[in-house]
């Protein structure tokens, strides 16, 4: 037995090697039993496992992942696939152990369309906070495909033209998204961002209309992006950007009626009741967005903004312990601000300015918005400091006077 390799399996997806030492055997420091911190994981087209690890130790990983890439349904496909249980701060990858190069890189393009009839029946066609996607076990930074339905890109225009994704947002209802103050209006606004030309709904990866994934043998493709003009712009009336408090950080913007809802299309529900209220700390709440990242630093630059949604998980800071951190930084936090984050290398670089900070009530499956990324510290992911975010209950009234929700 003492040359035996027992193997335990972790999470459902990963393998973790514990060497056994033999009966009667002296127990010092090198003979313990210790967990290897091998982590086995499946590769598409692969005979054998991968190892779970951190994209830049894979030599495979870094000759796939390109900019043709994003582009490329089966490329795409199979580097989502290939994600794996890692950490919630970082994406991890499943890597050849006995290669340096992946045999097939890409997922079958002959499969059949998903068939989506049956999951837009399913729910009350105006209901709020639902998507279709399911939770998969395989963790990593990438959305899926239909996650987050109601998530908005700004887009802006510069003197040349060019539109530029600059902030997000959240679709509240058939005509209002939500979204920071600092987003739409303040002192150089427009010289800094441009102005807001567009509102993008139904958009996953911007190098690709429609947008497609292959997956579980299917090929599953979302309606194409729309882009609406903003009707009216209006941020909080207290809002002062000049502010280094930037409380009362939140606007909505009025566009043209949307499509119908799709599992591509829906709306975010408005907080029932101040998360704070039965919050405990640690609690772990939802970002998404384009925000910057380092998941395509090999080819496109560090901290670059991701041209494909993004997800993270972050944990709840309750109040008393979030306002004595920021105290050294004589900032003091107003009653419509809250903190999340706070973990070395979390935040939400992962979501732009505007995005929302989302709550998820698993008996009633359904998502609310419970802040707006509003400000943090330079620097994402600064253990000990947590990203600061406008309370949306807060500002019911105010949205409700507008909205009519």
């Amino acid at each position: 037995m003492s040359s035996a390799v027992l193997l335990l399996l972790v999470c459902g997806c990963a393998l973790a090697v514990l060497s056994p030492v033999a009966y009667g055997a002296p127990m010092d420091t090198d003979d313990r039993p210790v967990w290897d911190s091998i982590r086995l994981c499946d590769i598409p087209n692969e005979p054998s496992p991968g190892q779970c690890m951190l994209p830049a130790e894979c030599v495979a990983y870094g000759k796939i992942n390109d900019v043709s890439s994003l582009s490329s349904i089966e490329r795409f496909s199979f580097i989502k696939q290939i994600q794996c249980n890692g950490s919630d701060t970082v994406p991890y990858v499943c890597c050849p152990r006995n290669s340096d190069a992946y045999r097939e890189p890409y997922v079958n393009e002959t499969m059949v369309p998903k068939n989506r009839v049956a999951s837009r029946i399913a729910f009350d066609a105006d209901s709020c906070g639902i998507q279709s996607y399911v939770a998969k076990i395989r963790g990593g930074q990438l959305a899926e495909i239909d996650e987050f339905p109601w998530m908005a890109m700004l887009l802006y225009e510069r003197d040349n033209n060019a539109l530029t994704q600059g902030c997000g947002g959240a679709l509240i209802s058939r005509t209002y998204v939500i979204t920071a103050a600092h987003c739409v209006t303040g002192k150089n606004f427009q010289q800094t961002k441009g102005r807001l030309k567009f509102v993008r709904l139904r958009e996953y990866n911007i190098h690709t209309n429609p947008d497609c994934v292959y997956e579980n043998d299917l090929k599953d493709c979302s309606d194409d992006m729309i882009d609406l003009v903003p009707q009216a712009v209006i941020p909080h009336p207290e809002y002062d950007s000049e502010s280094s408090n930037q409380q009362h950080d939140i606007a909505l913007i009025r566009i043209e009626q949307t499509p119908p809802f799709t599992d591509f299309l829906r709306s975010i529900c408005l907080p029932e009741q101040n998360f704070e209220s039965s919050a405990t700390p640690g609690k772990k709440l939802s970002v998404s967005g384009w925000g910057r990242t380092d998941i395509f630093k090999d080819n496109l630059g560090p901290d670059v903004l991701s041209p494909i949604k993004l997800k993270l998980s972050l944990p709840y800071v309750e109040r008393e312990k979030c306002s004595k951190t920021f105290r050294l930084w004589s900032f003091a936090l107003g009653p419509g601000q809250m903190c999340a984050g706070g973990e070395r290398a979390k935040d939400t670089c992962a979501g732009d300015s505007g995005s929302p900070l989302m709550s998820y009530d698993m008996k009633r499956a359904i998502w609310y918005i419970t802040g707006i990324v509003s400000l943090g510290v330079r620097g994402c992911g600064v253990e000990g400091l947590p990203g600061v975010y406008t309370n949306v209950h807060h500002y019911l009234p105010w949205i409700k006077m507008y909205t009519g929700a």
